[in-house]
């Protein structure tokens, strides 16, 4: 997709007590890349310049604001930032961003290889399942799984 994590050691800590200097903490930045729908699919757009700091070892690779309420049941709602690990597949029940053409959304991602039906479900009663089969898949990537997030508190 084009962004790359930068790497970036924190300065070092100095324990007064026992007059020792600490490990430094190594952090990476992740892009913030812009919102993505938890509802309706809307159009993917990007934000530039916009960073969180995380620690190095944090398995993700960007993050996207959510907006919407169709993901309420897992705990994710509308202004939460999503750390997202790019992948382009994920196992049945995962939550995933998934692109729709050129439109984004936050599901629960199900797949039935037997009848070639991939279901995106959402996490509020009130909203469908979308499903999609045959050529309709053609349509339909994967970005990433959701792997964490920030919650409004």
């Amino acid at each position: 997709m084009g962004w790359e994590n930068e790497e970036k050691e924190a300065f070092s800590t100095f324990n007064i007590k026992t007059k020792t200097r600490l490990e430094p903490v190594k952090s990476k930045r992740l892009p913030i890349l812009g919102n993505v729908s938890c509802g309706e699919p809307i159009f993917a757009s990007q934000t530039q310049g916009c960073y969180v700091d995380a620690k190095n070892d944090f398995n993700a690779d960007f993050c996207l604001r959510a907006k919407g309420d169709s993901m309420i049941n897992a705990r994710i709602f509308d202004g939460d930032l999503l750390f997202v690990k790019q992948q382009d597949s994920v196992d049945d029940g995962e939550i995933a961003v998934v692109l729709i053409e050129d439109e984004a959304t936050v599901k629960r991602v199900y797949f039935n290889r037997e009848d070639g039906i991939l279901t995106l479900m959402p996490e509020n009663p009130t909203y469908k399942p979308m499903r999609y089969m045959g050529s309709q898949l053609d349509r339909i990537r994967i970005l990433g799984k959701v792997v964490s997030g920030q919650y409004k508190i």
